[in-house]
């Protein structure tokens, strides 16, 4: 097989597609990953001694386990990797800031409001509350808040 910086075809393409895949741990796009992918599809497809239909049909096939497993598994651990590593999470803005914030319920116009820090916000709930209660802000729904 014919030898090119001292690597074969096949490893320049693996050790290519590796870098290619390190290198999407930095940026936002998945198109360095999918790009990897292509590559490695074809380096195994290749491989593959069999007639070209069959080579294709299990290079689709490799390719489609490849995509699964980027977006059910690669992805989520970039994410949590970036989260805690790379760029944590310090601040949270909007109302996704106000989730585990104690409120006070009060009656605005007819209209009953969660008070936090200084703040009425809507919210949502499925509990019987109660004007000058205190209630813990459980998640967000549509700019409003789940208490």
């Amino acid at each position: 097989m014919m030898e090119i910086v001292g690597m074969t075809i096949n490893e320049i393409l693996i050790v290519s597609s590796i870098i290619l895949i390190l290198v999407d741990i930095f940026f936002n796009s998945d198109i360095p990953t999918h790009i990897a992918y292509i590559i490695l599809t074809f380096t195994f497809a290749k491989e593959i001694d069999m007639p070209i239909l069959y080579q294709i049909l299990f290079g689709i096939l490799i390719w489609v386990a490849l995509v699964v497993f980027h977006y059910w598994v690669w992805r989520k651990v970039l994410e949590k990797v970036n989260d805690k590593f790379i760029s944590p999470s310090k601040h949270i803005g909007g109302i996704e800031g106000f989730i585990g914030k104690e409120g006070i319920i009060k009656e605005f116009e007819g209209e009953k409001f969660i008070f936090i820090h200084g703040e009425l916000h809507q919210f949502e709930t499925d509990k019987e509350i109660k004007n000058g209660n205190k209630y813990k802000v459980l998640d967000t729904k549509s700019n409003k808040l789940i208490i």
